[in-house]
């Protein structure tokens, strides 16, 4: 006979237990990590720091980028939607995922399928594939994030000094300055990786939609079908968006320094973005990929030439200050601001 459910008073299991105690040590490990590592940077960047102002109309400009780098993905979201038979308008989308990044917050970040499904079944959207679609969206993005910021790595770190690499990365110096050298090669193979990939993507997603669909709404609307033209839109999409948060980044940069900054830098702040918000989602322990993503931008900032220690130093702290302030704002905005959709009346009967 299977053994019954516990009780909601009974203890957690020792199993459960464990693995609490394990993922908050491994959260406490990297903030400590991160903490030791911008410790460091600030002795060596005191009196810059002293002398550092910021900028509010460059931080308003951050704010803008990231708000609106969100919308290739609202639009992938309800492209996949309506694969699955969703018809939404994009401003209930908009409102369901913008608020929806409230819940990357809470350990685990499930809560951000749960957000965003129960807000487009108040639309008419079954919860099942509204949060099967937010998978698929996040792994599209993740993805799409990690690639990016493995083609772009190169330039990266282009200015460290292979000489002042610890001595359990000498063995990678003689790649890091052959990449270096043709930056263009690493590019090349990742994006030919990912192009090989689509078809096998493509139906992995159409295999799962399928069983998780509804079987009323393969019935009025046809099989479903995630193609490889759906996950290469979805990337196109993500490239948009990605580049729109580097902006944002290098928005912060300038609200940091009084010199300009150099803007063909993008595509290091892209890749510095991408790679670090996709290994801040990997690392699951981490709400909102807090330390990841600071520790990660701290590095690779702290490897440009042209960025000063106080930047390197400060820069991933406002970021996460303007990324939160814009979440809350634009997803209470929207929260409010986007009614639903007038029900026609109904016809009295002749």
């Amino acid at each position: 006979m299977p053994s019954p459910p516990p009780s909601p008073d009974a203890p957690p299991r020792p199993r459960r237990v464990a693995w609490r105690i394990v993922k908050w040590t491994l959260f406490a490990a990297i903030l400590a990590f991160v903490g030791w590592r911008a410790a460091a940077l600030w002795e060596e960047s005191r009196s810059q720091l002293a002398e550092t102002e910021w900028r509010l109309e460059w931080l308003l400009l951050a704010a803008l980028a990231y708000a609106a780098g969100w919308l290739p993905s609202v639009w992938f979201w309800q492209l996949l939607m309506h694969r699955l038979g969703g018809d939404l308008r994009f401003r209930d989308t908009a409102r369901a995922y913008y608020c929806g990044h409230l819940g990357k917050y809470i350990p685990g970040k499930a809560t951000v399928l749960v957000i965003r499904a129960a807000l487009m079944k108040d639309r008419g959207f079954r919860p099942a594939p509204a949060a099967l679609t937010v998978a698929y969206e996040t792994l599209v993005m993740m993805g799409s994030g990690l690639a990016l910021g493995l083609a772009i790595l190169p330039l990266l770190f282009r200015d460290v000094d292979v000489r002042e690499l610890p001595e359990w990365l000498a063995w990678s110096a003689d790649g890091l300055r052959w990449a270096a050298a043709r930056p263009f090669v690493p590019a090349l193979i990742v994006g030919a990786i990912c192009l090989v990939s689509l078809p096998a993507v493509s139906r992995i997603f159409t295999r799962i939609a399928t069983k998780m669909t509804p079987r009323d709404i393969i019935e009025s609307h046809g099989p479903v079908r995630i193609g490889a033209g759906v996950v290469l839109c979805g990337v196109a999409a993500f490239g948009a968006a990605w580049a729109l948060h580097g902006l944002s980044l290098g928005c912060t940069l300038q609200a940091l320094s009084a010199e300009p900054v150099r803007w063909e830098d993008w595509p290091m702040w892209t890749g510095a973005v991408a790679l670090a918000t996709s290994a801040g989602f990997a690392v699951l322990v981490a709400p909102g990929g807090v330390g990841v993503r600071e520790g990660i931008l701290l590095e690779v900032l702290r490897a440009q030439g042209d960025v000063e220690g106080s930047q390197a130093l400060l820069a991933p702290i406002f970021l996460r200050i303007v990324w939160f302030l814009t979440e809350i704002v634009v997803a209470c905005a929207l929260y409010y601001a986007v009614r639903p959709a007038a029900r026609p009346a109904a016809r009295s009967p002749r």
